[in-house]
């Protein structure tokens, strides 16, 4: 594991996920309770009105300052708060001891972080209708990712506005895909300060897969980072998922393998 690239891959994602709780924190009277803060440097940020571990994250220099953390956690476990722990997927354990404190790892919330550089990755020629989502189409976005994650009506609202307007920087991009003149698939790119860009989410409706249109959605957004001067293209993947083959064949490879832990007893 290129311990370096890896740190660079999780640093990618963390501030894709801030910018989504910011979007949240934006909201006027901030109904979703959405908080960004720091940890000596490390960015971290929670939702009260969502339980999604996504949005709820205590990042920090675990190895030489694990108290920071614990208590961070600690402080903010009725948010059901995590932090992520990289390594190999052997390495994972379903318990990690931290100081004195025992943390648990989260079921079903172990993933593959994949990479390649930009130049090297592997694009597919397709020829489905891509769009980037403007105010207009936002809306129909939101519904295909929340129908793609099965998100819950009470949570619609909160997860479309986490997707919701440009920050200055306009680093976080949202896709469309068409077929038939209608939308089927979706998918955002973040590009990262360190010039990685992160693919984000993507959902493709239940009765449309199974047409390459995941695949086409990695092309289109991996050419898109390139023409804004990414360095590397990273993305995160379930081991045995069809998105992680999707993206090898676009010439991703695993990074390292990430695994979210919260206090045990909790």
């Amino acid at each position: 594991m290129d311990v370096e690239l890896a740190h660079g891959i999780e640093a990618a994602e963390s501030e894709y996920l801030r910018s989504r709780v910011e979007r949240l924190a934006a909201v006027s009277g901030n109904p979703y309770g959405a908080r960004v803060f720091s940890n000596a440097g490390f960015p971290c940020f929670q939702v009260k009105a969502s339980p999604s571990p996504m949005l709820n994250r205590i990042y920090g220099d675990i190895a030489n300052e694990p108290q920071a953390v614990l208590k961070l956690l600690n402080e903010s476990a009725a948010h059901s708060t995590v932090t992520p722990l990289i390594g190999t997927p052997s390495a994972l354990k379903p318990s990690a001891f931290v100081g004195e404190s025992t943390l648990e790892r989260l079921r079903g919330w172990t993933h593959l972080q994949l990479v390649c550089a930009i130049e090297k990755a592997v694009l597919s020629e397709h020829s489905f209708e891509i769009e980037e989502v403007t105010s207009q189409t936002h809306a129909l976005f939101a519904d295909v990712h929340a129908g793609g994650f099965h998100t819950r009506p009470e949570h619609r609202l909160l997860n479309q506005a986490s997707f919701a307007g440009q920050t200055p920087d306009g680093r976080l991009k949202l896709y469309l895909l068409k077929a038939g003149g209608a939308v089927v698939a979706g998918a955002s790119v973040y590009l990262a300060s360190n010039g990685i860009a992160y693919l984000g989410t993507a959902a493709t409706r239940k009765d449309a897969r199974g047409n390459g249109y995941h695949g086409a959605l990695i092309s289109h957004r991996i050419k898109q980072a390139r023409q804004h001067g990414c360095h590397w293209v990273a993305a995160t993947a379930l081991a045995g998922s069809q998105s992680r083959r999707n993206l090898e064949r676009a010439g991703l490879t695993v990074s390292h393998a990430q695994a979210l832990y919260r206090l045990a007893d909790r």
